[in-house]
């Protein structure tokens, strides 16, 4: 059978199955290890948050500007990246722009500007 499992479970395999051999009954047949060995070691515990820091990292974060595509989310990718490379790079600066501005960019058509202006 599978002697070292039995051996692992610490039944002998010579004993008959009828004689008590089974895993609630049967006692090791080896030594255990001392119990010092045998402690587990507390798991490491997190640093504690300070609130005062917490509300320092807080007043700290400012709202960060909505990106282009979050702005105007109907307009493909390449539009944007003409914008931005144009420095189109936030809302107002677009507004600020004549239409003419906008439309001079290659890539910028009558749709592109609907969208822009309607926003």
């Amino acid at each position: 059978m599978f002697r070292w499992f039995l051996k692992l479970l610490g039944i002998d395999e010579d004993r008959p199955a009828s004689s008590g051999n089974s895993i609630l009954n049967s006692t090791p047949t080896q030594s255990t290890a001392p119990v010092a060995e045998q402690t587990e070691q507390a798991p490491p515990t997190e640093p504690e948050v300070k609130p005062a820091a917490v509300k320092k990292k807080a007043a700290a974060t400012k709202p960060k500007a909505q990106s282009l595509s979050d702005t105007y989310p109907d307009l493909k990718a390449n539009i944007i990246k003409i914008l931005s490379k144009a420095g189109f790079d936030s809302k107002a600066s677009i507004d600020k722009a004549n239409d003419e501005e906008l439309l001079a960019l290659k890539g910028i058509g009558q749709a592109s500007l609907k969208i822009l202006r309607s926003h």
